[in-house]
């Protein structure tokens, strides 16, 4: 019965805030098939024991708040509650936030906190809204999954963002105030490496969230 609800749920909300695109054609297929096919260089993505260890003792950000409620009340959309609570997964190239190019904050749709920047954010080729770091420290928490993908979720509300991958933007691609900015809860991959002269081909983490999961704010 859960899965039959979820499933109509979900249904009715991709009816609903999709169909502006659904003008996405063969283009955008064959685009993100030649972003996944795409050489790299082969790194992991090592979480630290710090970010190994179970969060759910403690919502505390680095600003000082803290969050005992996980309901998930800050939403109604079917679609994101799909995604938030139940770990759904969003049809590539249906959100508006991965075409979103102005400069602002992404949040979280369910409690509000900050996750992303628009300096933060690239064009992945995948379909999805990504980012190659967090806004901050303590926002995200990451979470090594049975199939050794790395979960992303919101650090306060535990809702699910979606995974982090190690494929991002070359570091030598960056802007290099923007690298000085990386939170250190960041997964460190992508780092000049002290036995190695040159990083610049390096790659930096790919946030590959769920457009549903956010919510976008634009700055003034």
């Amino acid at each position: 019965m859960r899965a039959l609800l979820t499933g109509l749920l979900f249904c009715a909300a991709i009816h609903g805030e999709c169909s502006a695109f659904a003008g996405v054609t063969g283009e955008a297929a064959a685009a993100a098939q030649g972003a996944a096919c795409r050489s790299t260089r082969r790194q992991s993505i090592v979480l630290s024991a710090e970010q190994q260890a179970d969060t759910t003792k403690s919502n505390e950000l680095d600003d000082g708040s803290t969050d005992t409620d996980n309901s998930g009340a800050g939403t109604w959309n079917p679609l994101s509650l799909a995604v938030l609570r139940l770990g759904f997964t969003e049809p590539a190239w249906t959100s508006p936030l991965n075409y979103q190019k102005a400069e602002g904050v992404y949040k979280c749709a369910s409690c509000g906190t900050a996750l992303f920047s628009s300096n933060g954010k690239f064009d992945s080729g995948s379909g999805w809204p990504s980012f190659w770091k967090t806004v901050s420290s303590g926002r995200v928490e990451l979470k090594k999954e049975w199939d050794g993908r790395i979960e992303c979720k919101c650090q306060k509300c535990k809702g699910h963002l979606g995974h982090v991958f190690p494929d991002g933007p070359q570091r030598g691609s960056l802007d290099a105030m923007e690298l000085a900015t990386i939170p250190e809860t960041d997964p460190q991959i992508g780092y000049k490496d002290k036995n190695d002269s040159d990083s610049s081909f390096s790659r930096m983490p790919r946030y590959c969230v769920n457009g549903a999961a956010m919510k976008f704010e634009k700055e003034s």
